[in-house]
């Protein structure tokens, strides 16, 4: 079993789990973080550090994201994205095989 990251274990079946409670985020096969949990809301979400500039700097509306354990609630991923992206992030995973993307 390996650490991805503080949250995130992938073990030699390629199953991803939760590094705080072992529940399963995704299956060997499924999309990465597949399991988990989606919660969106306005960027001041994200802590009061984070903010969406004024004016803006991009033309779209931009949005937090974060993705969250099921089982205990332990943040895996958060982001600040234009609203309509729904492809943001990709990841690679040793023994999961291509890149994989973060649908919604």
């Amino acid at each position: 079993m390996s650490m991805l990251d503080d949250n995130v274990r992938c073990g030699d079946d390629g199953q991803l789990t939760c590094a705080r409670c072992a529940a399963v985020l995704a299956a060997a096969g499924e999309r990465h973080l597949h399991r988990a949990l989606l919660r969106t809301g306005e960027v001041s979400l994200a802590g009061p550090h984070v903010r969406a500039a004024d004016p803006p700097v991009v033309n779209e509306r931009v949005e937090f994201r974060q993705l969250l354990c099921p089982s205990c609630g332990t943040a895996l991923l958060t982001e600040v994205v234009a609203a309509a992206d729904r492809d943001t992030r990709t990841a690679t995973v040793p023994g999961r095989g291509a890149p994989v993307r973060r649908g919604s």
